[in-house]
C-alpha cells in the first residue's frame, strides 16, 4: 500500500546509535570524584534534563553552565562531549540504510535533547551528519569551528533536538512543529523510534509511526510504505 511518504524521521539514541547512559555516569564519576548516584540525582534524576529538552536553555553554553551548577563541578565543553561519546556506539547498518533511503525520500532526525548535544552532533557522529547532509562531513570537512556554525548546520540538514521546538516527545506539539519546519504534511511523514510512547505521540500528530526493534523489521515495515511518488530532488 502506497502512503506517498515524503519524510522519514529517525530517533537518535536507540535507533541510529546504541546508547548506554551508565557508561557516561561512570565517566563523570571518574572525572569529578563524585558518587554516581549523586550525579544522577542532580542531573537526570531531577527535572533539569527534561526542562533542557523542552527548551529551557537555548544555547550549548547556557546548557553547560546550568549543568555545571547542578553538578558542582566545572566541566569543559570538551569534557562534556567526551562523557557523552563514552556512552555511544554507532550502528553502521542503520547509517547505511539511512544513506540508501536518502536517495528516495527526505530524512530528518528528532532526539529528546538539549542544545549542547545538538551542537556536538558533527563531532560525535560525523557519519550520521554526512548521510543527512549528503556532503563531505564524513571526512571531517566543514565549517564547524564554532557552536553557532555547528547548530546552524544541523538545522539546515534537519538534524533536530527537541529543545528547538519548545516541547519534547511524546508531546504531539514537538512533531507538529518539526513538520512545520520541514513543510511536510503529517500524513506524508513517518517517525521511527524505539519508545512506543513517542510513537504514539507522533501518531497523535497525524504521522505514521514505526516502533523500532531492529533493522530487518524496520525494512519490512517501512519499505512497503515508500513509493515512486516519494522520489525527490535535493536542492
Amino acid at each position: 500500500m502506497s502512503h506517498d511518504i515524503r519524510l522519514v524521521v529517525f530517533d537518535f539514541d536507540g535507533v541510529m546509535i546504541d546508547f548506554e547512559p551508565q557508561l557516561r555516569l561512570q565517566f563523570l564519576e571518574r572525572l569529578t570524584g563524585r558518587p554516581g548516584a549523586d550525579i544522577h540525582a542532580a542531573i537526570w534524576g531531577s527535572d533539569f534534563e527534561r526542562e533542557a529538552e523542552a527548551g529551557a536553555y537555548r544555547t550549548g553554553d547556557a546548557y553547560l553552565a546550568a549543568f555545571n551548577d547542578r553538578l558542582g563541578y566545572r566541566l569543559s565543553r570538551e569534557q562534556w562531549v567526551a562523557a557523552r561519546r563514552s556512552a555511544m556506539r554507532l550502528r553502521p547498518d542503520m547509517v547505511d540504510y539511512a544513506r540508501s533511503l536518502s536517495e528516495r525520500v527526505r530524512l530528518a532526525l528528532l532526539t529528546n535533547n538539549g542544545a549542547l548535544l545538538h551542537e556536538a552532533l558533527p563531532e560525535l557522529v560525523p557519519e550520521v551528519c554526512g548521510v543527512f547532509a549528503r556532503s563531505l562531513v564524513e571526512s571531517g570537512r566543514g565549517p564547524f569551528d564554532t557552536p553557532d556554525k555547528r547548530r546552524d548546520f544541523c538545522r539546515s540538514v534537519n538534524l533536530h533536538a527537541s529543545y528547538e521546538f519548545g516541547a519534547r516527545k511524546p508531546d504531539p506539539l514537538v512533531f507538529t512543529r518539526l513538520l512545520e519546519h520541514c513543510r511536510v504534511p503529517a500524513r506524508q511523514a513517518v517517525f521511527v523510534d524505539d519508545d512506543d510512547q513517542f510513537i504514539q505521540g507522533a501518531i497523535s500528530a497525524g504521522m505514521h509511526g514505526i516502533h523500532f526493534q531492529n533493522l530487518p523489521t524496520l525494512r519490512a515495515t517501512l519499505e512497503p510504505m515508500l513509493s515512486s511518488l516519494s522520489l525527490y530532488t535535493a536542492t
